[in-house]
């Protein structure tokens, strides 16, 4: 039946932002399994729609038993078989696009896999959008059910039942491109939980549908004192939370509502705020709060208008969690972590605190609160960070530990090549300049071999230890006219990691 959308329809809708934002990542085997979780949550999902249309359904049998001259009841029947057929068409044809993907990323998957090759982003682009075009065709059959079951609904209710149903294939994108947006590119695994989203949505639709017809069939029971005519039903699905954790337990109440149309009898309470209840008896709470966890209170109260009598109902215990937008973006192939200077990190874990998190890691040490820390590694290889929370593992985040790369030999600020020649002689020694590095690494010239090669004359050589030039080299560097060479060479360095290591030398023609 028709699903609000304070609960299912918005955790769906929560999930797939999520996992639409960790598709700028590469896509990694977490992202991979959590597609595969998220496929089979709304699959056992699907489950409760059916079974909620079929209450729903069954109640057009009881309604003929009390009532055999309603010919309404046959009308909207009749109806309600219209929109369960159509529904069912629809639904295979879904289903056949499933097992069509499936065959297109090389068959059924080993040990829980759904397929071979669930993460061949080409697979996804040639079924639907490039070769076989299967996502256009999908987007004119959803566009078709919603042209045929607009026919069935009075013109009246129109635009507010249609308004309900979850099903649309409006683009998200500025290209209007709705199959596109929904399956290019996309891993095989993303594009089965999407068509197992759209079976979710159709079962919606479908439920929407056959509660709505129900509700046009009259009641014709006599008002006894003691009662209020219940005129409007509807299937509910609550849940005391709309925000749960991997690991945790989703619950929730699988029911068939009533109301009263006479909204005069009913009056709702919420967070200390009176609501009035639509013509369906359905009274509607918002609020656009910050980023924390929140709770629904207060309480239903129905008037017998015949005796006046108000009995209140509590709300049972409902809460919801408002996170901030966020997304993302993690080239796991640049996951360094470099020796001898500090590495920033931020750490973050979804719906937990960042007071709350506890972040360890081998091959080295990381300090740090509140989602920032600094990371110090000694030896080449790999390293894990680790994070959990509440007692619960987030898993473990591989990173590389290598070198600072060397630095590049340059006298004036230059790395060899044509130089002044009163430009040269005003030096007074070699520098280690690491280049595009983003941390503040500095390296010490330990000692450096120099090569005078004069024009048309014998040269010289001559070494220095440290960075400035020595006694010998300064004598060389004070003859120096256009057509000299200078060979800087054997340059020792020593980095932040205490490490000395040798680097390239430079040369340097005067002018």
């Amino acid at each position: 039946m028709a699903i609000p959308k304070d609960n299912r329809q918005q955790m769906i809708n929560l999930m797939y932002l999520v996992l639409t934002a960790l598709l700028a990542l590469n896509v990694s085997a977490e992202i991979l399994n959590a597609f595969r979780t998220i496929n089979n949550s709304l699959a056992s999902s699907n489950v409760l729609l059916d079974v909620n249309s079929r209450v729903n359904y069954s109640a057009f049998a009881a309604k003929k038993l009390k009532e055999p001259g309603n010919l309404e009841i046959t009308k909207y029947q009749e109806k309600a078989d219209k929109v369960i057929a159509l529904s069912k068409e629809l639904q295979d044809y879904v289903k056949s696009l499933q097992d069509g993907i499936i065959k297109e990323a090389g068959g059924p998957g080993e040990e829980g896999a759904l397929m071979k090759r669930q993460d061949d982003l080409d697979a996804s682009t040639r079924y639907f959008i490039e070769e076989n075009k299967k996502g256009y065709e999908l987007k004119k059959k959803i566009d078709d059910f919603k042209t045929e079951i607009t026919k069935l609904i009075d013109t009246a209710d129109a635009k507010v039942v249609l308004d309900k149903i979850p099903l649309s294939t409006k683009p998200q994108t500025a290209n209007g491109d709705w199959a596109r947006d929904n399956f290019y590119q996309m891993p095989p695994i993303a594009s089965m939980t999407m068509l197992t989203k759209e079976l979710s949505d159709i079962k919606a639709a479908e439920g929407t549908l056959v509660s709505y017809f129900f509700s046009k069939v009259g009641s014709s029971e006599e008002l006894k004192p003691e009662e209020v005519v219940f005129d409007a039903f509807s299937a509910q699905v609550t849940s005391p939370s709309a925000y749960i954790l991997q690991g945790e337990t989703f619950e929730a109440n699988v029911f068939l509502a009533a109301t009263s149309s006479k909204n005069d009898n009913v009056s709702v309470n919420v967070n200390g705020s009176g609501l009035k209840p639509d013509d369906k008896g359905i009274a509607h709470y918002k609020s656009s709060p910050g980023v924390g966890e929140y709770e629904l209170k207060g309480s239903i109260s129905l008037k017998n208008p015949k005796t006046n009598v108000v009995n209140s109902y509590p709300l049972p215990p409902f809460k919801y969690t408002v996170a901030a937008p966020f997304a993302t973006v993690s080239p796991t192939k640049m996951n360094v972590f470099y020796i001898g200077v500090p590495n920033p990190v931020q750490v973050s874990a979804a719906g937990v605190a960042n007071s709350k998190l506890n972040v360890t890691m081998s091959n080295g040490s990381i300090t740090g609160a509140g989602g920032k820390y600094e990371v110090r590694v000694t030896t080449q290889g790999t390293t894990n960070v680790t994070v959990s929370a509440n007692g619960k593992n987030y898993g473990a985040f591989p990173f590389r530990v290598k070198l600072i790369p060397n630095p590049i030999a340059k006298v004036s600020g230059q790395p060899g090549g044509r130089i002044n020649a009163g430009v040269w002689k005003a030096q007074q020694g070699v520098v280690a300049d690491l280049e595009n590095f983003d941390f503040d690494a500095k390296f010490e010239v330990l000692s450096f071999n120099m090569f005078y090669q004069p024009k048309l004359q014998d040269p010289g050589i001559a070494s220095a230890t440290g960075p400035y030039f020595s006694a010998a080299q300064k004598v060389f560097i004070s003859k120096a006219k256009p057509g000299d060479i200078f060979y800087i060479e054997e340059i020792k360095v020593k980095g932040p990691d205490g490490l000395s290591r040798k680097i390239p030398g430079v040369a340097f023609k005067i002018d």
